[in-house]
């Protein structure tokens, strides 16, 4: 046999070899890839932090009131590669209120609930995008004892609300990952509840007359609701209980318009710490 018959043949048998190794590792890789994107993990949270809060409520009185408080969550995270699902189930905030000259002053609790539903959308550049909605109900309640007979006031908000979030990492001595979220409400309901009547206006007859509480359909043009945040994210555990914690900066902001222009705005600076652990 004519020694090029037999480099030719040589050269054949190799190249199926390399064929077939490499059909191997591609089935085998789409496998793995196939595998990892089915992929599902579920978390429970624990988030604590630290607050600052400032408030104007004009039902109550025309002060801002500001003071410190605490933060306390509990919900439920499932994340896959298509998508982000978590259920906050008790959301607890609480405040330590006091105008500048001290004179009286307002415990501020607040309680809520929210869903919150996010899909995975194309990355764009170093970031990893996600979007999607929120719908979140919560109570801010504002108690004055000082103020003798009018002393509890209200806001009780359900909503719904588009959400943000931008994921990254960034080597600067050591690994970094860092989550960005925004939202902001598009439409829902509030109850504004003073106690005994505190908002009154005249009737028609020229008397007072009384309102308990008054609703409103929340639009922008009545209502404005910002949240916002950054992340630092970190990992502990080993590989097969991949528990993670976050430490974060978050803003939350709303303002409603109440009726005969008798307004409530609120914001609250919450330096937060979740520990995220992993039951699946």
């Amino acid at each position: 046999m004519p020694i090029r018959i037999v480099l030719i043949l040589v050269n054949m048998l190799f190249f199926i070899g390399l064929n077939v190794i490499y059909a191997k590792t591609n089935n085998q890789t789409d496998q793995e890839k196939n595998k990892n994107e089915n992929w599902r993990q579920v978390y429970y949270k624990v988030d604590q932090g630290l607050s600052t809060g400032m408030v104007l409520d004009q039902k109550m009185s025309n002060l801002h009131y500001t003071g410190p408080g605490g933060v306390l969550n509990f919900g439920r995270r499932a994340r896959t590669s298509a998508y982000i699902a978590e259920w906050n189930f008790l959301r607890i905030n609480f405040g330590y209120l006091q105008p500048k000259h001290e004179g009286t002053q307002v415990y501020k609790p607040a309680l809520g609930v929210r869903y919150l539903h996010l899909r995975n959308l194309n990355s764009l550049g170093i970031f990893q995008v996600h979007a999607g909605v929120q719908a979140n109900l919560f109570a801010d309640i504002r108690i004055a004892p000082q103020m003798g007979n009018s002393y509890l006031f209200a806001d009780i908000i359900g909503e719904i609300r588009p959400q943000g979030k931008l994921s990254t990492n960034f080597h600067l001595l050591r690994q970094w990952n860092v989550d960005f979220s925004f939202s902001a409400t598009l439409l829902g309901t509030g109850i504004r509840f003073p106690e005994y009547g505190t908002s009154f206006r005249l009737s028609d007859d020229g008397g007072i007359a009384f309102q308990s509480s008054e609703t409103h359909i929340l639009k922008p043009s009545n209502f404005g609701h910002f949240t916002t945040g950054v992340f630092f994210r970190e990992s502990f555990g080993d590989a097969s209980n991949p528990n993670w914690y976050r430490i974060g900066y978050i803003w939350d902001y709303y303002s409603m318009r109440g009726n005969y222009n008798i307004n409530v705005n609120n914001a609250v600076h919450q330096l937060v710490l979740e520990f995220y652990f992993k039951v699946n």
